[in-house]
This record gives structure tokens, C-alpha cells and sequence, in this order.
């Protein structure tokens, strides 16, 4: 398929990033994926195209469906996946989404 073809062409990619150390990092902690992550990973993904999430220890969470959540939650494609660590790629210039925008911040805190 076409964005299998687009995520094996990102891999390489993200693997010199990854090398030259300046692939950002999010890690996903006991509490699972919460919106301060979505929103941290999205800031990322905003500025950077890639983004390394780290399923951390606690977190319980079943990596593929999880790889696929993210993707589907952050408007991104999924290129990469070594054990816990899953790599994402979003086009830059897209808009951010509207429910990791700061405004949607206050409707839920209040």
C-alpha cells in the first residue's frame, strides 16, 4: 500500500535522527496515555515530524494496538516499533488537531 511504501521510505529517516541523538522522546508512564502525553508527543510531532514514544514499564499497555492508537490520536503514521519504543512521523505543516489544542486545556480542567 501506499503508506506502507511512505513508512518504509520515514525509517531510515528516523534511524539517523535516531543516531544523532536529536529524535525527541515522550515516555508513556503508569497512568497510560494521558492528555499531558498526547499533548507533549503532539508539540513534538509539530516542530520535529518525529517522535519516540517509550511505553514505560508501568503503563500495562499492548504495543501494536497501542502504536496504532497513537497514530490515530496524534494525526500521525506510525514508522517504526523495537520492543517498547514506538516511533511516529506527522507531516509538518499540517494543523494541530483540535482536541490537543491549549483551548481544549481549560474546558478540562474546568
Amino acid at each position: 500500500s501506499k503508506q506502507q511504501q511512505q513508512q518504509q521510505q520515514m525509517s531510515p529517516q528516523s534511524e539517523s535522527l535516531a543516531k544523532a541523538k536529536t529524535l525527541q522522546r515522550v515516555q508513556v508512564g503508569a497512568q497510560g496515555i494521558t492528555f499531558n502525553v498526547l499533548m507533549a508527543a503532539m508539540d513534538v510531532l509539530m516542530k520535529h515530524e518525529f517522535l519516540r514514544i517509550k511505553l514505560g514499564d508501568g503503563c500495562g499497555l499492548e504495543r501494536k494496538q497501542t502504536a496504532a492508537l497513537l497514530a490515530q490520536l496524534l494525526d500521525s503514521a506510525v514508522v517504526g516499533q523495537v520492543g517498547f519504543t514506538i516511533t511516529l512521523y506527522r507531516q509538518k505543516g499540517l494543523p494541530r488537531p483540535d482536541n490537543l489544542t491549549k483551548r481544549s486545556t481549560a474546558a478540562q480542567a474546568a
